[in-house]
């Protein structure tokens, strides 16, 4: 059964401390499984009773703290669609997958927390599924689609194939960019860029010129 709500409690504010006291702790951690109720209602400063009115798992506890990602994500892809006609082709393609690929490098910590709950799940959260990949992928291969030589499906497909490879590539340690690149650092990471700005390319075949 649910647990009844805390008394005098601020919804929203609770809600924002115990997401925050979360994210807090997965930043020192190795994996996302080592977090524990306990650890994050003393970092709250709540009871453990209290993360369990707001969230009836772990599971749903960590999806949440995965909300201000999605936003971002969300308003990086809004804004670059927007922009697609200032752009034509190539240009347009590698000028998208490049900032695309800057973002990942940025969120490199809450993808981590992502990959962990979309593998535990064995799918990305039913929740997130009808915007990220139904709306969001859409849009995206409408926009492109003057732009571009392939058909709407094949693009919905290649843009969720960029996806991918950008996760993975961002996700690179210094010393597999090293043994991949032959470089490591910041070196290592822009020769890593290239290689998923000419992948973009490749994969949505823009119009020349």
């Amino acid at each position: 059964c649910r647990v009844p709500r805390p008394v005098d409690a601020d919804p929203a504010q609770t809600y924002d401390a115990i997401v925050a006291a979360a994210l807090e702790l997965l930043h020192t951690l190795d994996q996302p499984d080592q977090l524990s109720m306990r650890k994050v209602a003393s970092r709250a400063d709540v009871s453990v009773g209290t993360i369990q009115y707001y969230f009836e798992s772990k599971t749903d506890l960590l999806e949440a703290c995965l909300d201000g990602y999605y936003d971002r994500l969300n308003r990086v892809a809004m804004e670059l669609i927007g922009a697609v006609g200032d752009r034509t082709g190539v240009a347009l393609i590698e000028d998208a997958a490049r900032s695309l690929y800057r973002f990942a490098v940025r969120e490199r910590a809450l993808i981590r927390l992502r990959v962990a709950t979309n593998a535990s799940l064995g799918e990305l959260h039913p929740r997130r599924q009808p915007e990220f990949l139904g709306d969001a992928i859409r849009a995206g291969a409408a926009a492109l689609a003057p732009h571009i030589t392939i058909s709407p499906t094949e693009a919905r497909l290649a843009i969720q194939g960029l996806v991918s490879i950008m996760v993975r590539m961002a996700l690179l340690t210094d010393s597999e960019l090293e043994v991949l690149t032959d470089r490591s650092g910041h070196e290592g990471r822009a020769e890593v860029e290239a290689f998923v700005v000419r992948a973009a390319v490749r994969l949505l075949q823009p119009i020349e010129g």
